[in-house]
This record gives C-alpha cells, sequence and structure tokens, in this order.
C-alpha cells in the first residue's frame, strides 16, 4: 500500500485521499459516512455518530462501516498510512466515549455479527455482536458464555475489559473463556492466535481482561460456551420500597446494612451455587440533617439474581437466606431460560440490572394527569399497562460513572459506614427520581464457585479475581422521551452538576477495604495502572514487544501506552 504525501497536505486533502484510495480497495458490502454533506446528511450523520452515553458528542471525519475482515485491515492500514487518528466502535458503550472521536477515522464493526459454534462448544464470534442477539443465537444451540447484564452492549469491550456480568459467580468472568482470536496488529498486519491448552500466549493473555483498543483491532472471537441449564430463572428482590415513584426517601423496612449483609452472606456461601450470578442496587438519597448512624440508615435497595433451577427451589433459597431480612417484594420472571425454554433468551434473560428504569416515574406522572410526552401511542399504551417503554433500560442517555472493587476480607464496620454514608448526602437533591435523576451503586458479585475453585482463573489478565464484588457508583438522567418537547428547557439540568459532583465525592471517599477500579466501568480521572494493578507493568511490556505499534496508533486515554 503505498500513497505519497506531502508536508503540505491539509485534513482535507489527506480525508480525500483517504477516501478515494478506501472507494477502490474495500468490499462493496462496506459502508462509508463522511462529515461534509447538507442539512438532511447531517442529520442522518449525527444520528450514526451517536454513542451510549449522550455525554458525549463527538464528530469523526468518516465512519466506515465494516462487514469483512479484510476492510478493517483496509480502513486501518490505509488511516496510519496517512497518520490519521483511528478509533473502532462495536457496541458503542465506552462510558467514557473513547470508542469514537473528532476529526478521527472511526472502524465500526457492528456489522460483523457472525455466530457459529462447533462439536466443541467453541463459538466462533463476530466483534459486532450484542448480548440480546448473540445470547438468543447461542442459547438455540443449548450453550451460553459468561454475557453482560445490558442486551446492547458487545462482546468486543466487554470481553476485553474482563467481562463481569449475570453468571461470573459460576463461570468468572468471560475473559477466562477467550481461546482465540483474529487480530489487526498495530502496524497493519492481521495474526490468528490461540491457546493451546494451557499455553497462552502473551498478547491473548492481555486481550483476556487488559482493556479494549491497547493490542490492535479484533476482528474474530473465539470463545468457549458452556451447556446451557435446562431452568434458569431470573428474578429480584426488594426492600425498603418508595411510597411512591415521586418520592426520595424509602419506607423503611430493614436498615441498609442488614440487608446488605445478607446478600454477602449469600455470595461468599459455598452453599449457593445455584444462585449463579447476582448484584445489589443500592439507591443514593439526600441526607436529612447533621445526624448519620450507618446501623440504622435505610436506603432502596433490590437484588437481581440468575437462578439455576425451578421456582420451588429459589422461593426456598429466599426463604432460607433472607430470613429475619424477608424482602418486601419478589419479582420472578415468567419466562424462564434454559434449554426447556421455548422462549428468546435475549428478550427474556437479559437487560434492567444495571440501571434504574425512569419508565415507572413516566407512568406516575402519566396517571397524576401531567402532560408527559412520549414518542408514540404504542408507548402511552405501554405506560398505561405499567410496563417498560422500549428500549428503555438500553437507550442511549447521558451519565457517569466510576468504580472500586471491595477486598477479600470485606469491608469490615469502618468501611460499612463509609460506604453506607457515601450513599446519603447532599448533594442528591430531594425531587431527582421525578425528573429522571437517579444516583445509586451496584455491587456485582465476583466471589463464587468459579474463583473459589480457580483462584487464578483459565490465565487471564483479569487482576481482581480475589475481590468480593465491584462497587459501581452510577449517576444517569433520562431525558429521552422529554427531549423533544423540553430540549434545554428541562428542569434536570438544575441539577446534574451536584449529582456529578456527587460522583467525583464518591469517587474519592476513603472506604475502608476497597482498592482498584474495573475498566468496564471506566472513569478517565483514574490512572490507567489502578485498572490493571499487579499486571500493568506485564501489560506495557506485551504493548511493547508484540502489537507492533511504535507511534501508538492504537491508543485512548485509558489504554496501554
Amino acid at each position: 500500500m503505498k500513497i505519497e504525501l506531502s508536508a503540505h497536505d491539509s485534513h482535507h486533502e489527506l480525508l480525500s485521499k483517504y477516501l478515494g484510495q478506501l472507494n477502490e480497495e474495500v468490499t462493496a458490502e462496506t459502508e462509508i459516512m463522511v462529515i461534509a454533506g447538507d442539512w438532511a446528511h447531517q442529520i442522518a450523520y449525527n444520528k450514526h455518530c451517536q454513542i451510549f452515553n449522550k455525554r458525549f458528542q463527538k464528530k469523526p471525519w468518516a465512519i466506515i462501516y465494516c462487514k469483512h475482515k479484510v476492510d478493517v485491515v483496509i480502513a486501518y492500514r490505509l488511516a496510519v498510512a496517512l497518520k490519521l487518528p483511528v478509533r473502532i466502535r462495536a457496541g458503542g458503550h465506552d462510558h467514557e466515549g473513547e470508542c469514537i472521536d473528532t476529526n478521527a477515522i472511526l472502524i465500526d464493526v457492528s456489522r460483523m455479527d457472525v455466530v457459529d459454534v462447533d462439536k466443541n462448544g467453541l463459538a466462533t464470534i463476530g466483534p459486532g455482536n450484542i448480548f440480546k442477539n448473540l445470547t438468543t443465537k447461542l442459547a438455540d444451540e443449548d450453550v451460553m458464555i459468561p454475557h453482560g447484564t445490558c442486551a446492547t452492549v458487545g462482546i468486543s469491550g466487554f470481553i476485553m475489559g474482563g467481562g463481569w456480568g449475570p453468571w461470573t459467580r459460576k463461570y468468572g468472568m468471560c475473559c477466562e473463556r477467550l481461546m482465540g482470536v483474529d487480530i489487526v496488529l498495530g502496524n497493519g498486519h492481521s495474526a490468528i492466535i490461540n491457546a493451546d491448552g494451557d499455553n497462552v500466549p502473551d498478547l491473548l493473555w492481555a486481550l483476556r481482561g487488559g482493556g479494549p483498543m491497547s493490542y490492535g483491532l479484533v476482528t474474530e472471537f473465539r470463545i468457549q460456551t458452556f451447556p446451557l441449564p435446562k431452568v434458569l430463572i431470573r428474578f429480584n428482590l426488594d426492600w425498603n420500597l418508595y411510597p411512591d415513584e415521586f418520592c426520595d426517601e424509602p419506607t423503611c423496612s430493614y436498615p441498609t446494612i442488614q440487608v446488605l449483609k445478607a446478600w454477602e452472606n449469600v455470595i461468599e456461601s459455598d452453599q449457593t451455587s445455584r444462585l449463579i450470578g447476582t448484584n445489589l442496587q443500592v439507591n443514593g438519597k439526600p441526607a436529612s440533617g447533621d445526624s448519620f448512624d450507618y446501623e440504622t440508615v435505610c436506603h432502596n435497595c433490590r437484588m437481581y439474581g440468575y437462578w439455576e433451577g425451578d421456582e420451588d427451589s429459589l422461593n426456598a433459597f429466599i426463604e432460607e437466606w433472607f430470613k429475619g431480612v424477608e424482602p418486601n417484594h419478589i419479582d420472578i420472571n415468567p419466562n424462564h431460560g434454559g434449554t426447556e425454554s421455548n422462549s428468546a433468551y435475549g428478550d427474556q434473560l437479559m437487560s434492567d440490572w444495571a440501571r434504574v428504569s425512569y419508565h415507572k416515574v413516566l407512568e406516575a406522572r402519566y396517571r397524576n394527569g401531567e402532560n408527559v410526552t412520549v414518542e408514540s401511542e404504542e408507548h402511552r399504551q405501554l405506560l398505561l399497562e405499567g410496563k417498560p417503554l422500549p428500549p428503555d433500560y438500553d437507550d442511549p442517555a447521558p451519565h457517569k460513572i466510576t468504580s472500586r472493587l471491595v477486598d477479600s476480607q470485606g469491608l469490615g464496620n469502618e468501611g460499612y459506614k463509609a460506604f453506607l454514608q457515601s450513599l446519603t448526602s447532599e448533594l442528591i437533591l430531594e425531587g431527582n427520581r421525578k425528573l429522571g435523576l437517579f444516583t445509586y451503586v451496584t455491587l456485582g458479585a465476583i466471589v463464587g464457585d468459579y474463583y473459589r475453585e480457580n483462584p487464578e482463573g483459565g490465565n487471564s489478565a483479569f487482576p481482581y479475581k480475589n475481590k468480593l464484588y465491584t462497587i459501581q457508583y452510577q449517576t444517569w438522567w433520562n431525558t429521552h422521551e422529554s427531549e423533544a418537547k423540553e430540549k434545554q428547557n428541562n428542569y434536570v439540568y438544575n441539577r446534574t452538576n451536584r449529582a456529578l459532583d456527587w460522583m467525583e465525592v464518591a469517587r474519592d471517599y476513603n472506604i475502608p477495604n476497597t482498592s482498584g477500579a474495573f475498566i468496564s466501568f471506566k472513569d478517565s480521572s483514574i490512572p490507567t495502572k489502578t485498572y490493571f494493578a499487579h499486571n500493568y507493568d506485564e501489560l506495557v511490556r506485551i504493548k511493547e514487544d508484540c502489537v507492533e505499534d511504535p507511534y501508538n496508533h492504537l491508543r485512548i486515554r485509558k489504554s496501554i501506552i
């Protein structure tokens, strides 16, 4: 690939050279979108630029939708030859927006969505697969991988970031099952890398939880599946319910610490193997006065879980393990998964684990006689029926996330006190929930049979195998249904700065017996080394020795350099 370059080439001239050569070389199925065009084109282009976190609005010079591996190679090599910056996007769920950039070439692999499972259960998976579709395809073959909790997340960033989800207690992080990849290295050359039994090449080890983008552009994943159980049930348990959807103070049934300790007892026990994965969501609330007692403070709590077995065994588990802290509400999804189910796995078993839904607030406002703007009559009917607005849980929305993990010894009394105090803040304002501004944490269980039996995991770069669980602080303002009406005249914007301040305070809060941070819950203000802990220096060495990228074309703010 030879391209004549002049030191005086403008960005416009470089882009013209790039697009001209690209159109000559890529396959006919490749779609190319450029930033230039009339107003109708600009509107369409802006939609193609949209990523999951709507806090970030970036405009690349060109978006290259690749359908085949060769197109990724061509698009990347040409960009490097012309010294143009490159980003790659699959699901678009990077919480800091690092899958896209202004004045860059965006290589989009979302249309590379092949899924094939061989007789040994090894799945060949294209990098553009999102979990709603991928899990359904795998379940149709009676197999599964340790997927995530959000239906529209793509496999690429998920598995390279580690891959926490509702199967983690039983099967570990998804990266532990990555057996091979096809990858485009920094010099534009393709490589095929496979594990050979216990022999794991350095680059494959790094791709198992060492973060996305740093080591190349993956064009194919090979992931070892596991057999899908006969019956799989998604459920949730609620404590300290809100009196109504407008209220920010829950009705106190049990102090939060009692709920938290009960959940911790469940995940740390070796007698709860059928709970294959779980997280606990704890909603933040406004501080009331100067007094704070961590042993009596109450927050709204919800436990999500995947249960391997029938409803009778699930109910027996709930009765045994939550005696004395009985849930105020139990919701068992009637549409089960597993080999005996006829339901589409991605429709019935995915989503609504990691994000508070706005639909209940909208429904309450609608029933209260307020003029609630919805997109269609179908959505209005869903509100009346009390059903989520699609894709409420998975729709792009502005948000901020940060994280840490709980050490193996547990929080202890001082840790409990600090953690619960961080969730009771004057920066969380009365009335936030009514406006669709949500501030909360989700605690994702890591401890379980897999890492108890395999302390080193499957030989991966994921550094936090010995932690009990993740702590993911989140704030979202879900303005999707009202944007069309209010636009910038939306009262939620009087409150978002303080919610973001709460995130910064939570990030820096001194909580004993916590440490680290999880790269999939990316916060650009956390030092890169913190995400990879004791593996950081080895990942730097692998980047230098194996990736053939002396100018670090494969870089984002939180990549290995």
